[in-house]
């Protein structure tokens, strides 16, 4: 929802309560929470000394998950800060840790980001590599929302290349996927992502430019 000061807000509360009662774990994860929604918020500096924090809380051994979720969560900040060589390592931390587990969610969202942060650099094939990546753990958790959200990123992808007709057949893959959801928002932004691929096709019909590779 995009609440972020709310969110943090709510974020401190838990932790003051998990803290109170000595919750170790919990307050691990509410740190978590904490520096996701300090990223969203623009708040880096904050954001990165909630996940400091978080880090110095987990135990030598075990916790696994929160070991995963901090990695993930130090790439998003380093992704965010502009630092690739550091977020990179960061995702690959946590990719390294769930794939030992098969934490199909986790493993979604660590390829998810990876491959904007490499579609961004220009680095296309790895940045399709992680897209299917994230398509199988998806589907691997039957998580079809998961599924519909990554296939929309695909279908952004392949327009921004001017590949138009894979994107729309993504893009129609997302939509049904969603609309069997009944997720009205979602429904509605990829609708107007194909509204967009079909302007910039006919854009690029009549400029005669080539399609992107």
């Amino acid at each position: 929802m995009d609440l972020y000061k709310e969110g943090i807000q709510q974020a401190e509360e838990a932790l003051a309560i998990f803290k109170q009662l000595g919750d170790t774990v919990e307050q691990v994860q509410c740190l978590e929470h904490l520096a996701w929604l300090l990223c969203g918020d623009n708040q880096l500096d904050a954001a990165e000394e909630a996940i400091s924090r978080a880090i110095n809380l987990l135990p030598e051994e075990g916790e696994q998950f929160l070991v995963s979720g901090c990695q993930y969560t130090l790439g998003n900040l380093y992704q965010k800060r502009g630092n690739r060589e550091k977020a990179i390592h960061h995702f690959e931390a946590a990719l390294g840790i769930a794939s030992s587990f098969n934490w199909n969610n986790m493993l979604h969202w660590v390829h998810s980001f990876l491959a904007r942060l490499f579609y961004d650099e220009g680095r296309f094939d790895d940045a399709y590599a992680h897209i299917g990546h994230a398509k199988s753990h998806a589907v691997n958790d039957h998580d079809t929302f998961l599924l519909a959200g990554v296939t929309e990123v695909q279908a952004g992808f392949l327009r921004r290349q001017h590949r138009f007709e894979e994107a729309k057949s993504e893009a129609l893959d997302s939509l049904e996927l969603f609309q069997k959801l009944g997720a009205a928002k979602q429904v509605e932004r990829v609708g107007k992502l194909l509204l967009q691929i079909d302007s910039d096709a006919e854009e690029n019909g009549r400029s005669g430019n080539p399609s992107c590779t």
